[in-house]
């Protein structure tokens, strides 16, 4: 039986959300530059009622090159500080967090297919966006 895990999922709502249109037509520029990456993390971060400043700290932070995996690392670090309850989970199971958030994207065709149109696997969206919940559990 798969646990589930509030920042997992928070993460995986709030980038399905932008990844499908909800944010507007930013999505191309948001994963091709850093400084719109920092703005659109900002701004659901608020959108959350998360720290913006903290949601732009995770992102400059992120182990990645890539802005696209900065942005879901910060997508995650979104969901995690929105559901700090969760952490535990999160931080003594980030294999099966990964694969819930592999699972919750793959049930999104749309997602699925936004994150193939900018050469981004499931697993590496997974990886990033629970690295980033667990960065904010740590």
């Amino acid at each position: 039986m798969a646990v589930e895990y509030a920042g997992i999922l928070a993460a995986v709502a709030l980038m399905a959300a932008t990844l499908t249109g909800a944010y507007g037509k930013t999505v191309t520029a948001v994963f091709a530059t850093g400084t719109a990456g920092v703005a659109a993390v900002a701004k659901a971060a608020k959108a959350q009622k998360v720290s913006a400043a903290g949601a732009k700290a995770a992102y400059g932070r992120a182990p990645y090159r890539k802005p696209a995996l900065k942005y879901l690392y910060a997508l995650g670090w979104i969901g995690g500080t929105k559901n700090p309850g969760q952490c535990g989970l999160t931080l003594l199971g980030q294999d099966a967090a990964k694969d819930q958030a592999a699972r919750e994207m793959r049930a999104n065709a749309k997602l699925v297919a936004q994150l193939k149109k900018r050469s981004i696997s499931v697993s590496a969206a997974a990886n990033a966006l629970t690295r980033g919940v667990v960065s904010a559990c740590a």
